[in-house]
């Protein structure tokens, strides 16, 4: 397109992901006070909103690495998504799971500080000791303490240890949401209503139903269609100076782009 329409695309694409930031927090947030307006013990607490919110990032960055990293390989997109690329989210992922962390520790403090025996039982008891404390623990080392081998550039340079370590903490935020909601339901204010959570067969099947219809879409989205934006990589391509103005022939820098018309032959002379 013309430099008009560049222009006009570039501030459209502003706009939108200046709309779109705000709409990732909002969402997450109205989904945590959900839980947080709630009565149970370990829900009702003020920190689920930037909790949430990190927590989105944190998954949302490693599941991206899960699947980039293949689609990389199987699509020969090794010119455009650089080991810098996958250096840069790593150093995201690390960020996000120490916020993460420091999340579940600022629950321990509320669970103290309130003087709440029941907030107290739920997180010094109930999850770090109670018949759900491998999920507990399971948590916190994929979600805290692997992310922490980021700190060192090679580990965050090599595909492998990257890969490995998406897959951690797809399966630690899968166990975080394990323990938020059956580690505050399965022991309430009523002992007498304590029970352990045994999910049926229609909870395994729409679980596995959401997931085979993830894949399904994501598999379909690459088959049809382009995985990397074109018109993105055309903005930033060090070939694509769309908004420069191109010298002129015979000044600095111009020489070169707009030949010079061929000297005209003598005609010979006819004896």
């Amino acid at each position: 397109g013309s430099n008009r329409d560049w222009s006009h695309y570039e501030i459209v694409y502003t706009v939108l992901a200046g709309l779109a930031a705000p709409l990732v927090l909002s969402v997450h947030t109205i989904v945590s006070m959900d839980f947080a307006t709630s009565v149970i013990p370990g829900w009702h607490t003020t920190v689920f909103p930037p909790y949430f919110v990190a927590g989105a990032l944190f998954s949302g960055f490693a599941m991206v690495l899960t699947l980039l990293i293949i689609a990389r390989k199987t699509q020969k997109l090794e010119h455009i998504i650089t080991i810098g690329h996958i250096d840069n989210m790593a150093k995201v992922v690390l960020a996000t799971g120490m916020l993460v962390g420091l999340a579940y520790s600022t629950e321990f403090l509320i669970g103290w500080y309130s003087a709440s025996n029941y907030e107290g039982f739920i997180f010094f008891s109930s999850r770090m000791k109670g018949p759900y404390a491998w999920a507990y623990w399971i948590m916190i080392s994929c979600n805290v303490i692997s992310p922490q081998i980021f700190w060192i550039r090679k580990f965050r340079r090599n595909l492998v240890v990257v890969f490995i370590m998406s897959i951690f903490v797809n399966i630690g935020m899968w166990f975080e949401r394990f323990v938020i909601i059956v580690t505050s339901l399965n022991r309430d204010y009523l002992p007498s209503s304590w029970s352990m959570y045994s999910p049926t067969w229609v909870e395994v099947m729409e679980y596995l139903g959401t997931i085979g219809f993830f894949f399904t879409a994501y598999l379909l989205f690459v088959r049809a269609l382009p995985t990397v934006s074109i018109a993105e990589v055309k903005m930033v391509a060090s070939w694509a100076q769309t908004h420069k103005e191109v010298p002129a022939a015979g000044t600095a820098g111009g020489a070169n782009l707009i030949p010079a018309p061929a000297a005209p032959q003598e005609e010979g002379h006819h004896g």
